[in-house]
């Protein structure tokens, strides 16, 4: 029952990589000509969902965003998906496409980063970012 089992599990973990993927690179597409509605700094933007999570949603999820802050962390998920953290508490998801860029960008390195507002469960999130 095992040995069945797991050819399912490596297709789903598959499928969900590739979906991953394709999202982060439709957001960006689908966001690459619009202008931001909002430019913020990330302190500002997760002030905004601290002071209250609900009006952060209404503010900024869906909407197109420029948010600039300083590189905490830059990594890969689980899925290999890449992610850039700024200092305030805002992550960044970049679809595989960006990796040159990702490749020139340093920890402590001040940057704006153009996305699609989201919220993460345990942060402030913003999806199908480019660099600007």
């Amino acid at each position: 029952m095992q040995m069945k089992l797991f050819p399912l599990a490596v297709l789903l973990a598959l499928l969900a990589i590739l979906v991953a993927c394709e999202t982060e690179m439709g957001i960006a597409k689908e966001i690459a000509d619009k202008e931001p509605e909002f430019v913020v700094s990330a302190a500002e933007m997760v002030a905004d969902y601290a002071e209250s999570e609900s009006a952060g949603n209404e503010k900024y999820k869906g909407k197109v965003v420029l948010v600039t802050g300083v590189i905490s962390t830059i990594y890969r998920g689980i899925l290999q998906t890449p992610y850039v953290e700024l200092e305030a508490g805002v992550r960044c998801n970049f679809s595989d496409n960006e990796d040159a860029v990702m490749l020139k960008l340093k920890e402590g390195q001040t940057v704006s980063m153009k996305g699609q507002g989201d919220r993460l469960f345990l942060g402030v999130e913003l999806r199908g970012c480019t660099v600007e």
